[in-house]
């Protein structure tokens, strides 16, 4: 479906009077609530009515895109497979061998430390050449990362709630819990009359 831009001028040109309708009325008596909400009714109703006609226009085009999406992720899956082992791959190899080096410099740094003992004379700790952190097309660095192992212990200053289930609870009957302050606060909903 195509954007009429006739449709969305006349549109446009029915919004600004009901924006300056609103902006202009005066709440000061039950009376004017009511004749307020008769046109909040009406201004949620012309709410609707854009987004409906919005959607008439995106569902399509939404449909069309999630399909194209589908299509794409599932030719991308194997790839990313495939990039996420051989990355696995080049790290735990890159993990081994600085492992293997630091084996191979304590050991070395032992018969040294034995040399010494001895009387000899003994060169400066030998430091066995790492490989580079790039190498190829790749490259890798170090990132700071963490997992929790105690809860209790964490400051609070790191401790953060549980919104969904905060909400749940309170709307299961929860009054009070420990650390909350839970009120009521007052919102308005636009119903048919």
């Amino acid at each position: 479906m195509n954007l009429d831009k006739n449709e969305i001028e006349i549109i446009n040109k029915q919004i600004s009077p009901i924006v300056n309708i609103a902006t202009c009325y005066v709440i000061n008596s039950v009376g004017s609530i009511d004749r307020a909400s008769v046109f909040l009714k009406q201004v949620k109703d012309f709410e609707n009515s854009v987004e409906e006609k919005r959607l008439k226009i995106t569902q399509p085009l939404n449909q069309s895109l999630k399909e194209i999406n589908d299509i794409f992720k599932k030719l991308k899956e194997p790839l990313i497979e495939a990039r996420v082992s051989l990355t696995k791959k080049i790290i735990d190899w890159k993990t081994a061998e600085a492992k293997r080096l630091e084996v191979e410099e304590a050991r070395r740094r032992k018969i040294q430390e034995a040399h010494e003992v001895k009387g000899h004379e003994v060169k400066d700790p030998v430091i066995l050449e790492r490989p580079d952190n790039k190498i190829g097309n790749t490259q890798t660095r170090k990132v700071w990362k963490w997992r929790m192992v105690s809860f209790s212990k964490l400051s609070d200053a790191y401790k953060t709630t549980n919104d969904v289930y905060i909400n749940q609870k309170i709307r299961e009957g929860a009054r009070e819990i420990e650390g909350l302050e839970i009120y009521q606060e007052e919102q308005l909903s636009i119903v048919g009359r």
